[in-house]
């Protein structure tokens, strides 16, 4: 009988469940979910997987695969467990790395406008499993099961995904209320250089993307009870937002994103700034 295998993981998303499939994390592991960083004494021990919990650029070394923070590495934490452990892998398995690293690093516009033609796409189903099951050890597992699923029936990551009629419906009602949601967005103009920010708060998913979809360049989305923490997403639609991060974090420790600048997170924590205060500073700011 194999070991089970201490993990540590943050956030459930889909570049988190990504790498936890590709290093076999399995059910009779010991998984934990913490906010924040791991222990210093966790991302010592290369026997503890960490996932997007600190340690970026420690991948094969100390088994830390993340890719948040300054000098972080580019790649997912996907990507990253691909290279630095694998190497080798099958067509498909390629293209489910690339379809979750070009997700998670570049944000969706990164699939092209046909993805939305596709639904119920591999990013609609993730989403729709996170909507119906919200205990996130058991996201994980779900998540990694169903990427198993799609690999093993040699589908196409990239495609329409086919037998998850259940996550495809709970999908749908979240777009029909996050759509009813966008309704009582507040808008306004950055001061430097012009742009359309829309703003709003709401427990649904997919805020941004729904902005974008009625002009925002730039998007401030509150979720006051994002498993039990408050948390503040601002992105850019094709714009850089990192210009905001050092007033965010002087306020508060913790804000972050890839580098590609686009997309911000609040503190894995949670966030103690108001809505009002996080818009203040990204209208004063870009």
């Amino acid at each position: 009988m194999t070991e089970a295998q201490q993990v540590r993981v943050g956030k459930i998303d889909l570049d988190t469940v990504g790498a936890a499939y590709l290093l076999g994390v399995a059910r009779e592991d010991e998984v934990q979910v913490v906010r924040g960083d791991a222990t210093p004494e966790d991302l010592a021990d290369p026997k503890v997987i960490c996932i997007e919990v600190g340690g970026s650029g420690q991948g094969y070394q100390l088994n830390n695969w993340d890719h948040h923070g300054e000098g972080a590495p580019v790649d997912s934490a996907t990507l990253q467990v691909l290279n630095d452990a694998f190497g080798s892998c099958t067509i498909n398995g390629w293209k489910l790395v690339d379809y979750i690293n070009k997700l998670d690093t570049k944000g969706p516009q990164a699939l092209g406008k046909k993805s939305e033609e596709l639904f119920p796409t591999l990013s609609d189903v993730f989403a729709g499993m996170l909507l119906t099951e919200r205990n996130p050890v058991e996201q994980l597992h779900k998540g990694i099961e169903l990427l198993k699923t799609i690999m093993d029936s040699n589908q196409d990551p990239f495609g329409q995904i086919k037998g998850f009629d259940s996550y495809a419906e709970a999908k749908t009602e979240n777009n029909r209320q996050i759509a009813k949601a966008v309704e009582n967005a507040q808008w306004t103009t950055t001061r430097q250089n012009g742009y359309k920010l829309g703003f709003l708060e709401t427990e649904f998913f997919g805020a941004p993307g729904a902005l974008y979809g009625h002009g925002a360049q730039v998007v401030v989305a509150f979720n006051p009870n994002f498993n039990g923490i408050r948390k503040f997403t601002v992105a850019g639609n094709g714009v850089k937002v990192d210009a905001v991060k050092g007033q965010l974090n002087a306020k508060e420790p913790g804000w972050g994103g890839p580098p590609t600048g686009t997309i911000l997170g609040s503190p894995r924590e949670g966030s103690i700034l108001s809505l009002e205060e996080v818009v203040r500073i990204v209208k004063e700011t870009l």
